[in-house]
């Protein structure tokens, strides 16, 4: 049996848990709209599920996400611009895409939500600069999204 001290403390751990928890999402939703955190070298994200995979320059990925997650990078020695053919599905809560500049200015490429109309393959135009450029995806309110990009320059990233 528990003594009244064991049972307080065991209660105490288990709201300091809880509340950290919490906090966590509040971070990575609070990153959505702030293009100073976004444009970071790290990421901030909760993810309540992740199924990536990288093939012959396609991304692929359903994922459930708070917060941003970097997918692509690449490190051009010219500006150019690059269509890119893409599908971004979100099932719940807000789901974008953006492309980071190597002089940090974030680029809103596609935003799509649960309540707007999700079509087929779409493709975007990508104004890369010489530098590193980078791709992330950005979720709010661990935003249910199924992506696929195409891409045959550079390096896709997974979280698995």
């Amino acid at each position: 049996m528990l003594s009244k001290r064991e049972r307080t403390l065991i209660a105490t751990v288990a709201m300091v848990i809880s509340l950290l928890a919490g906090c966590s999402n509040d971070v990575a939703n609070k990153v959505y709209d702030d293009n100073s955190k976004i444009c970071k070298e790290y990421d901030t994200f909760g993810m309540d599920n992740s199924n990536e995979k990288v093939e012959q320059g396609v991304y692929k990925a359903n994922l459930k996400i708070s917060g941003d997650t970097t997918i692509w990078e690449y490190k051009s020695d010219k500006d150019f611009d690059l269509k890119v053919p893409y599908n971004l599905y979100v099932k719940s809560g807000k789901g974008k895409i953006v492309l980071i500049s190597p002089d940090n200015k974030v680029t809103t490429l596609v935003e799509k939500s649960s309540k707007a109309g999700n079509g087929g393959k779409e493709s975007m135009m990508l104004s890369i600069k010489k530098g590193n450029n980078r791709i992330k995806l950005v979720g709010y309110k661990k935003a249910d999204m199924n992506v696929e990009i195409h891409l045959d320059k550079g390096n896709f990233k997974t979280n698995s």
